[in-house]
Parts: structure tokens; sequence; C-alpha cells
């Protein structure tokens, strides 16, 4: 065993201890204010809203401006400008690149990245709002929710229809099958990148703080390199992915600050400010 891995042995039960220890340590542990609703009336509202902002994300192109087109062009392009020009040196100076230490950081992008971890982060958050009654923390675990499972849907949907070949296949990086079904040909966007920073952007949007923001957005490129790293995804992959979570997590992310927002001005008065113990509250299972 080398010094390296006896003071950084990232297994996989390490990878996910440090990720949930990371973004644990940048969410605000209280809230401004609490309504006085019982448990049922607010899980009833929160399904409610949750259906309002679904229906906004995806009426959300209906509604575009010029500034949202030219962007939406702009991520398209680069999407294509790395498949013509990068996927492929990329590809190749990743494996030219592999390291033990490499091998050991990497898996902390790859479970922050998993369908589980954004739901089990944002049902931890959301939960532990309800039982503390911290109306502030609660919102944050449904900003979580809806952003991850908003922007796979979409994922979803682009990787099935595209059926673009992984790297591992060896059937290079224009093969498209069109209408997939096989995960062998669900390259397309990358569904790890469009969730860790469909979750990022979330948290940060709600955090609103500078160094928390740059400590989860760097956790969701860590996600970007083990993609290419372990030759599931090409580099436009993941590319497309981290627009599609960006976009989709920022958007959420406003929405449920505007809905606070409104129900500070509703309640008129903040009520006093309540820590809110999580080690207490969330038992993580690895």
């Amino acid at each position: 065993m080398t010094l390296l891995h006896r003071f950084f042995p990232l297994s996989s039960f390490y990878a996910r201890a440090l990720v949930v220890c990371i973004v644990f340590s940048l969410i605000p542990l209280s809230s401004a204010f609490a309504l006085e609703r019982s448990t049922g009336r607010i899980l009833q509202d929160d399904g409610a809203a949750l259906a309002d902002d679904f229906g906004e994300i995806f009426s959300f192109p209906v509604r575009f401006d010029g500034s949202d087109w030219a962007l939406t062009g702009a991520v398209i392009g680069a999407a294509a400008a790395s498949m013509l020009w990068a996927d492929r040196p990329v590809r190749d100076y990743a494996f030219r690149h592999r390291t033990p230490f490499l091998d050991r950081l990497l898996p902390v992008g790859d479970f922050y990245g998993k369908l589980s971890t954004g739901i089990y982060l944002g049902s931890a958050l959301y939960t532990a709002g309800i039982i503390s009654d911290d109306e502030s923390l609660r919102l944050t675990g449904r900003a979580v929710i809806e952003a991850h499972t908003f922007s796979l849907l979409i994922t979803g949907v682009m990787k099935a229809v595209a059926g673009r070949s992984r790297p591992y296949t060896g059937d290079g990086n224009n093969r498209f099958n069109w209408v997939e079904t096989s995960n062998r040909y669900w390259s397309l966007p990358s569904g790890h990148a469009t969730s860790a920073f469909a979750v990022s952007s979330a948290l940060s949007q709600r955090i609103d703080r500078p160094l928390a923001s740059v400590g989860l957005y760097a956790l969701s490129c860590v996600t970007v390199l083990n993609r290419i790293y372990d030759d599931k995804h090409w580099l436009s992959d993941t590319l497309l992915g981290a627009a599609i979570g960006t976009a989709v997590g920022v958007a959420v992310g406003n929405m449920i600050n505007k809905e606070e927002d409104e129900n500070c001005r509703f309640i008129g008065t903040p009520v006093q400010e309540k820590p809110v113990e999580l080690v207490r509250i969330i038992q993580w299972r690895f």
C-alpha cells in the first residue's frame, strides 16, 4: 500500500462520505421563517407547487427571447465543435494521463452525478425541513428534487432519441443510431453531468454564497472529468449535459427563491431562527 493510498483511500465508501460532508458543509443550517401548517397541508402545497414549476420549466422555450435563443445556439455550437475537433483528442489525452491519484479522486464525481445521489440529497434536505419545521431547508430540498428530476427527464429523452455510441463501444464519436433503448448507445447528453450541475446550480441559487457556489460547481466539474476518464462519455456529451443541468437548476432555484420571498411577505414578520441539527435528523447509509 502506498503512502498516498493510506492517507487518501477514496474507495466507493470514502467517495460517498466525502461528497456528503462537502455538500452538507455548504448548506446553511438555519431558517428565517416557518409557516404554521400541518404536515399534510405542506405536502399538498408542495405537490401543487412542484406541478406548477414543472409547467414553467417545460414551457420556457415558448417564452424564449433573442438572447435565450442565442445562448441555446452557442451551447449547441460548442457541443458540435467538440464533436468535430475535441472529442477524440480529449479521450486520447485522458487515456495517456491515467494516474493512481486520479483513480482514487474521480470516483467522487461518479457518486455526485449518480441518479440516486440527487434523489437522496434532495429527499434528506426536504425531510429534515419537515421534521425541524424549517421552511428554507425544506424548500432547498424541493429545489434539488425538482432540478434533478426535470433536467434528467430532458436528458433521458435526448439520450434515447440520439442513440449515440459511448466511447468504450469503439464505434467512434460520430455514430448515432437514433431511437435506442440500450445503455451502450445513451451517450448524448451525459446524465451524470446533467444531474451534478442541476443539483449544484439549484443549491447555489438557494445558498447564494460565492464560496459555496465555487465548491458545488467544482464537484460538478469532477463529475465531468470522471465520465471522460472512465470512457463513459465524450467531451461533447458532458458539455451538453452540464448546460441542461445548469439551465434547469438555475431556473428552479430562482422560482423557489421567489416563492420563499412571497411566503415571507405573506407572513409579514419573520420568526426567530432555529438551527437545524442535520446529524441528529439524517442517518446517511452507505
